[in-house]
């Protein structure tokens, strides 16, 4: 099997592919197939930061998957990581290894750059962990009646943001993303796509000609309701601060009179007590009474490829002033070059990795695992609960979480 950079006469072979391994997409009519097409032959042209990558047996398509090539804050400190999407493999060659081979190229490919940190969307969240990769961050659904939203004193600021606003939006998004933790930069031509979709909506704040926060949304209306029923899905929401914040959830306050519900779709787990009535509308209770509230799901998921090179990568990082020295024995069956035990000495936060095999005290657990825990995902006293991760030394127990923690779970709000 050969992968490679996928030439332009390939991508309409490629589209073909996907459309049957991902019949959701519904690229069914010719139309749907040429406007795809065309738009992946500009990306593999035109866009430095993603690339399509082929698999080939005796010299026929039978596989491929797009690479791109995010900034990304890992806490304080920006690092490049590798983003891979669209993984699709011809039905007729399903169970060959096509898949594992695709991903083997992808981790290599990163690898050989110096990049140690990938993330996908997991078409199938267990098949992604076997192959070591880590949950990230869950995103929630909010289900919230508009008038249960804050009306503050104020909507002034509040004005539609469109195509031509796409690079005041991408400056302000990049000047949150530097300091938020997961956040990955975005390019101009990245974002003008969402833009651009036919029944996307954006508002924004703007004071003094600059946007200092904006909300993409759209509506959403059920057949068995009248025209006058409908929902507003709020997709992505970003602001500098409190009173940016006010003014927008303001200005989906005063949308009571038309809309039932607006759905917040957020990564912020306490956005529940922004609103004066947390219930989802359904009714639904969790015995005793816990009043249903939000839906949540796992998505982003991300993989640590070498651990010590990764750690020494970050170690910029001030890891909360803990000190301690520590061995941690990594479990990976995928990349059986990074299971090695790696040892390092952290001094008040400050991490060094050494030759020393002597320690305070080692830890073990799959990569998978390791990936959630260095991300600040979930602490690594839970793992070790759940009977997912040893430590030699349980009075190092709260040491070694506190080492890891993060003060906020990394958010991503890429798409690919």
């Amino acid at each position: 099997m050969e992968i490679k950079k996928i030439p332009v006469e390939d991508i309409a072979q490629f589209i073909s592919i996907v459309s049957r391994a991902y019949p959701g997409m519904k690229l069914v009519t010719e139309d749907d197939l040429e406007k795809t097409t065309d738009r992946f032959i500009d990306i593999q042209e035109n866009d430095d930061s993603a690339s399509l990558y082929g698999a080939y047996q005796s010299g026929k398509l039978v596989g491929g998957m797009q690479f791109h090539d995010f900034e990304m804050m890992f806490h304080e400190q920006k690092i490049p990581v590798g983003g891979i999407g669209m993984v699709a493999v011809d039905l007729l060659h399903k169970k060959e290894g096509v898949a594992k081979a695709l991903l083997e190229h992808f981790h290599q490919h990163y690898h050989d750059r110096g990049t140690y940190c990938t993330a996908l969307y997991p078409f199938r969240p267990d098949f992604y962990k076997q192959m070591g990769y880590g949950y990230g961050a869950k995103m929630n659904r909010y289900r919230i009646q508009p008038a249960h939203l804050p009306k503050g004193t104020s909507k002034a600021h509040i004005v539609y943001l469109t195509f031509d606003d796409t690079e005041r939006i991408v400056n302000f998004y990049n000047k949150m993303a530097i300091r938020t933790h997961g956040l990955m930069t975005r390019t101009v031509k990245g974002f003008s796509r969402p833009m651009k979709q036919p029944g996307n909506h954006t508002i924004g704040y703007v004071k003094d000609d600059e946007v200092k926060g904006y909300a993409g949304f759209s509506f959403k209306s059920n057949p068995e309701d009248t025209f006058l029923q409908n929902d507003i899905i709020v997709h992505e929401m970003l602001y500098e601060n409190q009173e940016v914040l006010s003014e927008m959830l303001t200005f989906f306050h005063s949308q009571q009179d038309q809309i039932r519900s607006i759905y917040f779709d957020t990564q912020d787990e306490h956005f529940h007590h922004v609103v004066t009535d947390p219930s989802n509308g359904t009714g639904h209770l969790i015995p005793h009474i816990y009043h249903e509230s939000n839906t949540q799901g796992v998505g982003l998921m991300y993989r640590i490829l070498d651990t010590e090179a990764f750690l020494k990568q970050v170690s910029n990082h001030n890891f909360n002033n803990v000190t301690v020295s520590l061995n941690v024995t990594i479990q990976d069956s995928f990349v059986p070059g990074n299971a090695r035990p790696v040892h390092f000495h952290a001094q008040n936060g400050s991490l060094t990795i050494t030759d020393e095999k002597k320690a305070d005290v080692e830890i073990k657990l799959d990569i998978s695992d390791f990936s959630s825990v260095v991300m600040g995902v979930v602490p690594f006293e839970a793992l070790y609960t759940y009977g997912k991760a040893s430590i030699s030394n349980t009075a190092y127990l709260h040491t070694v979480t506190d080492l890891f923690n993060a003060r906020k779970k990394p958010i991503c709000l890429n798409r690919f």
